[in-house]
Protein backbone atom coordinates (compact mmCIF):
# COMPACT_ATOMS: atom_id res chain seq x y z
CA UNK A 1 0.00 0.00 0.00
CA UNK A 2 1.25 3.28 -0.85
CA UNK A 3 0.54 6.59 0.75
CA UNK A 4 0.95 10.38 -1.03
CA UNK A 5 -0.01 13.61 0.13
CA UNK A 6 -1.36 16.19 -1.84
CA UNK A 7 -2.61 18.56 0.79
CA UNK A 8 -2.33 18.55 4.91
CA UNK A 9 -3.43 21.90 6.07
CA UNK A 10 -6.90 22.05 7.67
CA UNK A 11 -9.59 24.99 7.76
CA UNK A 12 -7.85 26.66 4.76
CA UNK A 13 -5.15 26.58 2.51
CA UNK A 14 -2.00 28.37 3.85
CA UNK A 15 -0.12 29.67 0.74
CA UNK A 16 2.78 32.02 1.69
CA UNK A 17 6.80 31.39 2.14
CA UNK A 18 6.85 30.45 5.64
CA UNK A 19 4.66 27.17 5.22
CA UNK A 20 5.69 26.43 1.51
CA UNK A 21 7.87 23.34 3.24
CA UNK A 22 5.15 21.70 4.34
CA UNK A 23 2.32 23.21 1.71
CA UNK A 24 -0.55 25.01 2.02
CA UNK A 25 -3.08 22.37 0.22
CA UNK A 26 -6.10 21.53 2.48
CA UNK A 27 -7.30 17.89 2.86
CA UNK A 28 -6.22 14.93 -0.23
CA UNK A 29 -4.63 11.96 0.26
CA UNK A 30 -4.16 9.35 -2.89
CA UNK A 31 -4.13 5.50 -1.73
CA UNK A 32 -2.56 2.52 -4.54
CA UNK A 33 -3.77 -0.61 -3.14
CA UNK A 34 -2.01 -2.52 -5.74
CA UNK A 35 -3.66 -1.50 -8.90
CA UNK A 36 -6.15 0.25 -7.45
CA UNK A 37 -6.82 3.83 -6.44
CA UNK A 38 -8.12 5.23 -3.59
CA UNK A 39 -8.62 9.28 -2.61
CA UNK A 40 -9.89 10.53 0.48
CA UNK A 41 -10.86 14.17 0.35
CA UNK A 42 -10.90 16.62 -2.13
CA UNK A 43 -9.41 19.83 -0.42
CA UNK A 44 -7.37 22.24 -3.10
CA UNK A 45 -4.37 19.06 -2.86
CA UNK A 46 -6.77 17.26 -5.70
CA UNK A 47 -5.91 19.83 -8.39
CA UNK A 48 -2.67 18.57 -8.65
CA UNK A 49 -3.26 14.90 -8.28
CA UNK A 50 -6.02 15.56 -10.89
CA UNK A 51 -3.27 16.81 -13.45
CA UNK A 52 -1.08 14.25 -12.34
CA UNK A 53 -3.69 11.59 -13.00
CA UNK A 54 -4.49 13.10 -16.19
CA UNK A 55 -1.53 11.03 -17.74
CA UNK A 56 -2.64 7.87 -16.63
CA UNK A 57 -6.32 7.35 -18.38
CA UNK A 58 -8.93 6.55 -18.05
CA UNK A 59 -8.51 6.86 -14.37
CA UNK A 60 -11.03 4.65 -12.37
CA UNK A 61 -10.63 5.77 -8.46
CA UNK A 62 -12.45 5.46 -5.36
CA UNK A 63 -13.33 8.90 -3.31
CA UNK A 64 -13.82 8.83 0.27
CA UNK A 65 -14.65 12.01 1.65
CA UNK A 66 -14.45 12.06 5.73
CA UNK A 67 -16.96 15.32 5.75
CA UNK A 68 -17.74 17.70 3.58
CA UNK A 69 -16.51 21.06 5.55
CA UNK A 70 -15.02 23.32 2.44
CA UNK A 71 -11.51 22.70 3.38
CA UNK A 72 -12.43 18.81 2.79
CA UNK A 73 -14.59 19.53 -0.50
CA UNK A 74 -12.96 23.12 -2.00
CA UNK A 75 -10.96 21.35 -4.87
CA UNK A 76 -13.66 18.80 -5.94
CA UNK A 77 -14.75 21.37 -9.09
CA UNK A 78 -10.99 21.63 -10.53
CA UNK A 79 -10.24 17.88 -10.01
CA UNK A 80 -9.72 17.80 -13.84
CA UNK A 81 -10.46 13.73 -14.68
CA UNK A 82 -14.37 14.40 -13.61
CA UNK A 83 -14.32 16.69 -16.80
CA UNK A 84 -13.26 13.78 -19.58
CA UNK A 85 -15.58 10.90 -20.78
CA UNK A 86 -14.38 6.96 -20.12
CA UNK A 87 -13.17 7.83 -16.21
CA UNK A 88 -15.21 5.99 -13.59
CA UNK A 89 -15.36 7.56 -9.61
CA UNK A 90 -17.15 5.86 -6.85
CA UNK A 91 -17.58 8.27 -4.33
CA UNK A 92 -18.86 7.70 -0.58
CA UNK A 93 -19.64 10.28 2.24
CA UNK A 94 -21.95 11.05 4.82
CA UNK A 95 -23.06 13.76 7.19
CA UNK A 96 -25.58 13.86 10.29
CA UNK A 97 -27.01 16.24 8.54
CA UNK A 98 -30.20 15.01 5.79
CA UNK A 99 -28.86 15.79 2.58
CA UNK A 100 -26.83 13.35 0.89
CA UNK A 101 -23.47 13.41 -0.42
CA UNK A 102 -24.39 13.65 -3.78
CA UNK A 103 -26.53 16.83 -3.25
CA UNK A 104 -23.94 18.91 -1.17
CA UNK A 105 -21.18 18.07 -3.56
CA UNK A 106 -23.84 19.84 -6.36
CA UNK A 107 -24.60 22.38 -4.23
CA UNK A 108 -20.82 23.42 -4.26
CA UNK A 109 -20.75 24.08 -7.84
CA UNK A 110 -23.93 25.86 -8.42
CA UNK A 111 -24.50 29.47 -9.15
CA UNK A 112 -23.97 32.54 -7.55
CA UNK A 113 -20.95 30.66 -5.56
CA UNK A 114 -19.84 28.53 -8.88
CA UNK A 115 -20.63 28.89 -11.94
CA UNK A 116 -19.75 25.21 -13.42
CA UNK A 117 -22.48 22.62 -12.92
CA UNK A 118 -21.48 18.97 -12.06
CA UNK A 119 -23.71 18.08 -14.88
CA UNK A 120 -20.72 19.43 -17.04
CA UNK A 121 -18.61 16.37 -15.78
CA UNK A 122 -17.74 13.55 -18.54
CA UNK A 123 -16.99 10.93 -16.36
CA UNK A 124 -19.14 8.08 -15.04
CA UNK A 125 -19.58 9.04 -11.55
CA UNK A 126 -21.69 7.28 -8.87
CA UNK A 127 -22.58 8.54 -5.45
CA UNK A 128 -22.89 6.19 -2.33
CA UNK A 129 -24.14 7.46 1.38
CA UNK A 130 -22.33 5.94 4.30
CA UNK A 131 -23.27 4.92 7.89
CA UNK A 132 -21.17 3.24 10.68
CA UNK A 133 -20.80 -0.18 10.21
CA UNK A 134 -20.81 -0.28 6.32
CA UNK A 135 -17.98 -2.00 4.37
CA UNK A 136 -16.72 -0.68 1.47
CA UNK A 137 -14.56 -3.46 -0.91
CA UNK A 138 -12.73 -2.71 -4.25
CA UNK A 139 -11.06 -6.03 -5.85
CA UNK A 140 -7.78 -6.29 -3.39
CA UNK A 141 -9.22 -3.92 -0.63
CA UNK A 142 -11.71 -3.81 1.83
CA UNK A 143 -12.63 -0.03 4.07
CA UNK A 144 -14.55 -0.11 7.68
CA UNK A 145 -15.38 2.94 8.93
CA UNK A 146 -16.09 4.90 12.45
CA UNK A 147 -17.56 8.49 13.60
CA UNK A 148 -15.86 10.90 14.40
CA UNK A 149 -16.41 13.31 17.42
CA UNK A 150 -16.76 16.94 14.77
CA UNK A 151 -19.62 19.05 14.28
CA UNK A 152 -22.12 17.76 11.43
CA UNK A 153 -20.28 14.55 12.06
CA UNK A 154 -17.07 12.39 10.30
CA UNK A 155 -15.43 9.12 9.61
CA UNK A 156 -12.97 7.35 10.28
CA UNK A 157 -11.70 5.22 7.62
CA UNK A 158 -9.65 2.01 8.17
CA UNK A 159 -8.46 0.45 4.83
CA UNK A 160 -6.61 -2.90 4.29
CA UNK A 161 -4.90 -4.32 1.25
CA UNK A 162 -2.78 -7.90 1.49
CA UNK A 163 -1.93 -7.39 5.56
CA UNK A 164 -1.17 -4.01 5.51
CA UNK A 165 -3.47 -1.38 7.16
CA UNK A 166 -3.82 1.99 7.10
CA UNK A 167 -6.36 4.58 9.76
CA UNK A 168 -6.87 7.71 8.42
CA UNK A 169 -8.63 10.10 11.30
CA UNK A 170 -9.01 13.65 10.68
CA UNK A 171 -11.10 16.31 12.08
CA UNK A 172 -11.68 14.52 15.20
CA UNK A 173 -11.42 15.98 18.96
CA UNK A 174 -10.79 13.55 21.56
CA UNK A 175 -13.27 13.19 24.72
CA UNK A 176 -11.30 14.57 28.37
CA UNK A 177 -10.10 11.73 30.10
CA UNK A 178 -11.73 8.89 28.64
CA UNK A 179 -10.63 7.59 25.11
CA UNK A 180 -12.30 7.38 21.80
CA UNK A 181 -12.97 3.61 22.00
CA UNK A 182 -14.51 3.34 18.43
CA UNK A 183 -10.59 5.05 16.94
CA UNK A 184 -8.91 2.92 19.45
CA UNK A 185 -11.07 -0.22 17.88
CA UNK A 186 -10.92 0.76 14.50
CA UNK A 187 -7.07 1.56 14.73
CA UNK A 188 -6.43 -1.76 16.59
CA UNK A 189 -2.82 -3.05 15.34
CA UNK A 190 -2.83 -0.63 11.88
CA UNK A 191 0.45 0.04 10.39
CA UNK A 192 -0.07 4.15 10.28
CA UNK A 193 -2.43 5.93 11.82
CA UNK A 194 -3.15 9.37 10.01
CA UNK A 195 -4.05 11.94 13.07
CA UNK A 196 -5.77 15.51 13.33
CA UNK A 197 -3.21 17.09 15.45
CA UNK A 198 -4.55 20.45 14.49
CA UNK A 199 -4.17 22.31 17.82
CA UNK A 200 -1.43 22.30 20.21
CA UNK A 201 -2.30 21.60 24.13
CA UNK A 202 -2.09 25.34 24.36
CA UNK A 203 -4.17 26.12 22.20
CA UNK A 204 -6.91 23.35 22.08
CA UNK A 205 -7.60 24.08 26.10
CA UNK A 206 -6.53 28.12 26.22
CA UNK A 207 -3.33 27.98 28.45
CA UNK A 208 -0.28 30.75 28.41
CA UNK A 209 -2.70 33.39 26.98
CA UNK A 210 -4.45 31.36 23.81
CA UNK A 211 -7.99 31.01 23.41
CA UNK A 212 -9.77 27.96 23.98
CA UNK A 213 -10.52 25.79 20.68
CA UNK A 214 -12.91 23.31 22.71
CA UNK A 215 -15.56 22.21 20.74
CA UNK A 216 -14.12 23.32 17.38
CA UNK A 217 -13.57 19.42 16.42
CA UNK A 218 -10.36 18.95 16.59
CA UNK A 219 -7.18 17.20 18.40
CA UNK A 220 -3.35 17.35 19.23
CA UNK A 221 -0.32 15.31 19.07
CA UNK A 222 -0.48 14.09 22.21
CA UNK A 223 -4.12 12.78 22.24
CA UNK A 224 -3.20 10.94 18.79
CA UNK A 225 0.03 9.37 20.80
CA UNK A 226 -2.98 8.51 23.26
CA UNK A 227 -4.44 6.71 20.39
CA UNK A 228 -1.16 4.94 18.73
CA UNK A 229 -0.30 3.87 22.15
CA UNK A 230 -3.59 2.04 23.06
CA UNK A 231 -4.08 0.80 19.57
CA UNK A 232 -0.09 -0.97 19.34
CA UNK A 233 0.12 1.14 15.91
CA UNK A 234 3.16 1.06 14.06
CA UNK A 235 3.51 4.58 12.59
CA UNK A 236 1.75 7.77 13.70
CA UNK A 237 1.35 10.71 10.47
CA UNK A 238 0.71 14.09 12.36
CA UNK A 239 -2.03 15.91 9.75
CA UNK A 240 -4.35 18.53 9.50
CA UNK A 241 -1.58 21.30 10.21
CA UNK A 242 -3.46 25.03 11.62
CA UNK A 243 -2.87 27.16 8.63
CA UNK A 244 -1.38 29.94 11.27
CA UNK A 245 1.63 27.00 11.59
CA UNK A 246 4.82 27.48 9.90
CA UNK A 247 7.12 25.21 8.69
CA UNK A 248 9.08 25.79 11.91
CA UNK A 249 6.38 25.47 14.50
CA UNK A 250 5.41 22.11 12.83
CA UNK A 251 8.45 21.19 13.09
CA UNK A 252 8.42 21.78 17.21
CA UNK A 253 5.16 19.63 17.10
CA UNK A 254 6.71 16.73 15.23
CA UNK A 255 10.59 17.01 17.47
CA UNK A 256 7.97 16.42 20.52
CA UNK A 257 6.14 14.03 19.01
CA UNK A 258 8.92 12.40 18.50
CA UNK A 259 10.23 12.17 21.73
CA UNK A 260 7.07 10.42 22.84
CA UNK A 261 6.03 8.18 20.13
CA UNK A 262 9.83 7.74 17.93
CA UNK A 263 7.83 6.60 15.10
CA UNK A 264 6.07 9.77 14.15
CA UNK A 265 6.67 12.41 11.31
CA UNK A 266 4.31 15.26 10.52
CA UNK A 267 3.10 14.78 7.12
CA UNK A 268 3.95 17.59 4.20
CA UNK A 269 2.82 17.53 0.39
CA UNK A 270 5.08 14.88 -1.57
CA UNK A 271 5.23 12.72 1.53
CA UNK A 272 5.05 9.15 0.63
CA UNK A 273 4.93 6.13 2.31
CA UNK A 274 5.08 2.61 1.53
CA UNK A 275 3.51 0.94 4.35
CA UNK A 276 5.57 -2.53 2.87
CA UNK A 277 8.51 -1.04 5.02
CA UNK A 278 8.58 -1.17 7.97
CA UNK A 279 11.08 2.43 8.61
CA UNK A 280 9.46 5.87 8.11
CA UNK A 281 10.50 7.77 5.56
CA UNK A 282 12.56 11.04 6.22
CA UNK A 283 11.27 13.84 7.86
CA UNK A 284 10.88 17.02 6.11
CA UNK A 285 13.38 18.32 8.93
CA UNK A 286 15.81 15.29 8.90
Amino acid sequence: MLIKFWGVRGSIPSGNPETAGVGGNTTCIEIRCGDELIIIDTGTGVRKLGMGLMKEMPVKATILFSHVHWDHIQGFPFFAPFFVPGNEFRIFGGTSLPSTIEEILNQQMTPPCFPVKTDLFGATISYYDVKPGDVIEGDNYKVTLAPLYHPNGCYAYRIEHEGQTLVFSTDCEHFEDKPNKNLIELSQDADALIYDAQYTEDEYYGLNGQFSRKGWGHSTMREGIKVAEAANVKKLVLFHHDPSHDDNFVKQIETESRQLFPKSIAAYEGLQIDLSQEALPKSLFD
